[in-house]
């Protein structure tokens, strides 16, 4: 990765003050961000009244703006030495990074009230072409919440759904290590730097994530993980996301939080319904009786991203385009997996097929063997081969 002028630019910006929200409202003024010292406001302003714009930015983002262009004309060297350095140091930890003018910044942040300047990233972006779901809920999480998590989080990656969430304890941890092991892409934002591991017990998804997907942070590498910082990546989760899918959520909590960003930014939410008498879900059950979508099953969420134009099909699509490749083999793990290419099967259904030449034992044995190898995953007691 290299270190180009939008890079120094957006630094200087958000060094001298600007914020996403900022930027977004001045963004109307089609400014050269590229060429900050030779920008004229006076001038620009002026032009823009004569045409009779009317979406200009208020008093209160010219006077930031204003503010911002005097601190970086007067300090223009001393901060592009700094964005130099902070970028090289940056480089050195091993991490990327995008900004609000780079072509790879996520558009899907760029149409939030208060899109991240910059994004540090482990692993790799989201795709835009791949339909996004956050998986949230409670850190304290029942049984019952686990196994709908592990549930939701399985069946649509398997679609080809990217899962977004928080890398907290609990569900989101939950999900993202459920969508890492049935070999589908996530991304865990963090309220801290990409560089540290928050919480311990997640130390196994942290260093496998990027693998296929990626860790993304607004803050600066080496940020340590603090209270105040936490509601602020919310916003970020549900800017990634198509979809919020709320699993167990009490209702003072902060899924709470990024729920009403969702909305704010336009978000369909969903959530999973459950007992009128369980604390752990009277939020989910308040929001579905407020309006929020009720996510049953992983079809529902499905259809309304097809709904959003959205193409599913994940393995099963991939693996319609090619030819069996396990056709006319001989082993037991060669035909389970010669099965398994052409429809996803149960236990007894594969035994079905197979017990002319081979015990269920022989057979379950061959399931286990095949699963620690990530060949084949097990979802809602159907085995389903990976890519």
């Amino acid at each position: 990765m290299t270190i180009n002028n939008e890079d120094i630019i957006v630094y200087m910006l958000k060094e001298a003050g600007i914020t996403g929200r900022t930027f977004k409202t001045i963004s109307k003024l089609d400014i050269d961000f590229t060429n900050l010292l030779s920008f004229d406001l006076e001038n620009l302003l002026f032009e823009r009244f004569t045409q009779e714009i009317s979406e200009l930015p208020d008093d209160k983002d010219l006077n930031k703006l204003s503010m911002a262009f005097q601190k970086i004309k007067k300090n223009d060297s001393v901060l592009r030495k700094e964005a130099q350095n902070f970028f090289i140091n940056v480089l050195n930890r091993g991490i990327s990074w995008t900004n609000v003018l780079r072509k790879d910044y996520p558009k899907r942040l760029m149409n939030i009230p208060d899109p991240p300047l910059i994004l540090y990233y482990k692993g790799c972006l989201p795709k835009e072409d791949k339909p996004s779901v956050a998986i949230i809920g409670a850190r304290e999480c029942s049984m019952y919440g686990e196994k709908v998590a592990k549930m939701f989080a399985r069946e649509l990656s398997i679609e080809g759904v990217q899962i977004i969430s928080g890398m907290a304890r609990g569900i989101d941890g939950i999900s993202q290590k459920n969508s890492i092991e049935t070999g589908g892409s996530t991304f865990g934002i963090l309220a801290f730097g990409v560089d540290e591991i928050y919480p311990k017990e997640n130390e196994d998804i942290f260093n496998s994530i990027i693998e296929n997907g990626g860790l993304i942070s607004e803050f600066e590498p080496g940020t340590k993980p603090l209270r105040q910082y936490f509601p602020s990546r919310n916003r970020i989760i549900s800017g990634l996301s198509d979809i919020v899918l709320v699993v167990e959520a009490r209702k003072k909590s902060g899924t709470y939080i990024t729920v009403t960003q969702a909305l704010e930014q336009g978000r369909d939410v969903f959530a999973v319904p459950g007992r009128i008498t369980d604390g752990l879900s009277d939020g989910c059950n308040s929001l579905i009786s407020s309006g929020a979508g009720m996510a049953l099953n992983s079809n529902v969420i499905l259809d309304e991203l097809r709904n959003k134009h959205f193409k599913t099909g994940g393995i099963k699509e991939a693996f319609s385009i090619n030819e069996n490749p396990y056709k006319n083999k001989y082993t037991l793990e060669e035909r389970i997996l010669c099965l398994l290419y052409e429809n996803e099967l149960t236990l007894s259904a594969l035994y079905q097929e197979l017990s002319d030449y081979f015990t269920i034992e022989d057979l379950s044995v061959a399931l286990v063997d095949l699963e620690a190898l990530g060949k084949i995953t097990k979802i809602g007691g159907r085995f389903v081969i990976r890519l």
